[in-house]
């Protein structure tokens, strides 16, 4: 039996909620000011260490993925690098976004996020 893109949102939506934790999704509106402006949202997510095969180059073990759903993040979309993920409480720069479409329709996202 085919999965439909809805289905598999939900899926990810059920197991975030489960298990995922709380992220800030933020994005600076401004390049300079104080405060300087943003926009910003909570949304659950996964938030692992990379994998091995992962680490290359400039990219360490300081790096890690974040998954989200496309349900919580609405007016991000899309998510760009140079936007920022907060993790317990520390800014994180969103250094390589991908996007997993189903059909056409977007299901998943997998940040790779430093700093």
């Amino acid at each position: 039996m085919m999965i439909t893109p809805a289905e598999a949102i939900a899926e990810l939506d059920r197991t975030l909620h489960e298990s995922g934790e709380i992220v800030i999704l933020r994005r600076y509106t401004a390049p300079t000011g104080s405060p300087r402006p943003k926009i910003e949202v909570s949304i659950p997510a996964f938030v692992r260490p990379l994998e091995a095969v992962e680490l290359a180059g400039s990219i360490d073990s300081t790096f890690s993925n974040v998954i989200l759903s496309p349900t919580h993040v609405g007016g991000f979309l899309p998510i760009v690098k140079g936007d920022k993920i907060v993790v317990d409480g520390k800014e994180r720069n969103v250094e390589l976004p991908k996007r997993y479409k189903m059909r056409n329709v977007l299901v998943r996202m997998k940040l790779m996020i430093g700093g």
